[in-house]
């Protein structure tokens, strides 16, 4: 399968951050509308935004500052929006879930409650514009307060089915077990607000296990789960979606290599798997990209998978079911 072939192919993206999917461009003007013009070249902007093709974590993790700081008003957020699923519709992504960490959003001035309320109203912009569907996810985070990550599972909940239709857990495993953020899943799962983990990301088993304990219904990126044939079998089981990043998983060392990418492992064994850009700009990278990458480096794809993959993510999606169902017919007609 070549790029133009897969490009056309219609696509569902499950994993994608905001603010690490911005291209430069959007990112100047974001700066430009606060009246705090970026004074760096296009080269340096790269080099702060793009992340080496081998990099550790951390150093991947700094690629977000420059446009986390800009991301703090509601026309700020809306060009940001706007300007990632005009990228994913410009590849033929027919629905789209977006994540993004209020708390990182927010300022004295900015509250969760009007950053939640930009990006409903830009998904709502986007979504007339462009022929995609789009849910968000907000993101508590590992190193924040309970207190905090309690507070943006209470903002999802107050919108969820307005735009917004799940929460997530990112940040530092290593640093932050997920083992510690029971309490978070236990009140989600309460109060009816759907989630996923970022775990297994860095190579921690123990982590995938305990994103299954705690009853996620998908997991992000996932990969360590190939170390163990019992805990395969058991997310095959309680049906766990692992949303695989392929690109980022190799260029931060998650995966040593393309020919060790575990995904001809969770095709034999059955797991539900779905590829994501994770970053965009961070990465480099496009949906379609990940499927060329592991289509030349890591196991052969063929339209009728490309197609399967997509029913597989929509089927596991969070939106809702009567848009499931609309989507879903979009596939069958390919």
């Amino acid at each position: 399968m070549n790029e133009q072939h897969i490009k056309v192919i219609p696509k569902v993206e499950l994993h994608c951050h905001l603010d690490g999917s911005i291209r430069i461009e959007t990112l100047r003007k974001v700066y430009e509308i606060q009246g705090n013009p970026l004074g760096f070249s296009d080269e340096r902007l790269q080099q702060m935004t793009v992340a080496a093709a081998h990099c550790t974590l951390t150093k991947y993790i700094d690629c977000f500052r420059l446009v986390s700081s800009g991301l703090h008003t509601k026309e700020a957020l809306q060009l940001a929006l706007l300007d990632v699923v005009e990228q994913a519709s410009l590849e033929n992504i027919i629905y789209m879930e977006i994540r993004l960490s209020p708390l990182h959003l927010r300022t004295v001035t900015f509250s969760m409650e009007e950053v939640a309320e930009a990006l409903i109203n830009a998904c709502q912009i986007a979504e007339k514009h462009y022929s995609i569907k789009i849910g968000l996810i907000f993101c508590c985070m590992r190193r924040q307060l309970e207190k905090s990550n309690l507070a943006v599972i209470n903002l999802a909940k107050k919108y969820l089915g307005m735009g917004v239709v799940a929460i997530d857990l990112a940040g530092d495993e290593g640093r932050y077990p997920t083992k510690d953020y029971q309490s978070l899943f236990t009140y989600a799962s309460r109060i009816g607000v759907p989630y996923t983990i970022h775990a297994g990301e860095t190579g921690n088993l123990s982590s995938v296990l305990t994103a299954l304990e705690f009853g996620a219904s998908r997991i992000g990126h996932g990969i360590a789960l190939a170390q163990s044939q019992q805990a395969m079998e058991k997310a095959v089981k309680q049906e766990v979606l692992l949303e695989m990043c392929p690109v980022c998983n190799i260029q931060t060392g998650a995966a040593q290599n393309w020919q060790s990418y575990p995904v001809d492992t969770f095709i034999r064994n059955k797991l539900p798997i779905c590829f994501n850009t994770d970053n965009r700009t961070v990465s480099n990278t496009t949906l379609t990209n990940e499927f060329l990458q592991v289509n030349q480096h890591c196991f052969a794809l063929s339209e009728e998978l490309l197609l399967k993959q997509a029913k597989t993510a929509l089927a596991h999606s969070f939106t809702d079911d009567t848009t499931k169902q609309v989507l879903k017919k979009q596939l069958i007609m390919t």
